[in-house]
């Protein structure tokens, strides 16, 4: 089986690192620094305007990726993964930003998360695109993923396990798998594989 997995807030605790950096950043320039958790880009979340917040991401944003911390059992869940499927790392993660593709490689290397691919974005949105068709083109059957309209566009195609955020705490389709710790993510891909063995022994 082909697995996509996001990196951000996915892998790693992204959003809580971000909001350390912001909140040096904002009581130098006497900006909010309380985030509402129910909004995903920073400008929403701390009522930031969009050219200052793009400028905190240009100043801290290599930082973040390289500081940054992996989610508890996230490393040995994905490396137990690749023993029986194909890895594919998909990130919104620009690598337009300066060196963003090395320290996003060299921070996997060393925490030591296998994989077969990475593939980050190369549009011209320097916080999202569209993983749909990268999905598509690469076979993946299941993604593993956090931002609200991607888990959306994704799950009308393919089974989405999302890790839970007040920010995508409104969705609710069949297709999307809402977890909080990557032991239950080990544990829906067993019992999906189960039921899958289970359905071809009896056809």
């Amino acid at each position: 089986m082909v697995i996509g997995i996001d990196i951000d807030n996915t892998i790693t605790h992204t959003t809580e690192m971000i909001m350390d950096y912001a909140r040096i950043f904002g009581e130098q320039r006497g900006l909010n620094t309380v985030p509402d958790p129910r909004f995903y880009y920073l400008e929403d979340a701390l009522g930031w305007d969009p050219a200052v917040a793009d400028e905190f991401l240009s100043l801290y944003l290599g930082h973040i990726y390289q500081n940054m911390r992996p989610k508890e059992k996230a490393v040995e869940v994905i490396r137990e993964l690749k023993q029986d499927h194909r890895i594919i790392l998909i990130t919104s993660r620009n690598q337009q930003y300066p060196q963003v593709k090395e320290v996003t490689s060299n921070w996997l290397t060393h925490y030591g998360v296998e994989y077969d691919r990475l593939i980050l974005n190369a549009t011209d949105n320097m916080h999202y695109f569209s993983k749909l068709a990268v999905c598509q083109e690469n076979q993946v059957q299941i993604m593993i993923e956090d931002h609200h309209d991607l888990v959306r566009e994704i799950s009308a195609h393919i089974p989405v396990i999302m890790f839970d955020y007040p920010y995508n705490s409104h969705l609710n389709s069949a297709n999307i798998v809402r977890v909080q710790h990557w032991n239950d993510v080990r544990q829906w891909v067993r019992s999906r594989l189960g039921r899958v063995q289970r359905i071809n022994h009896t056809s």
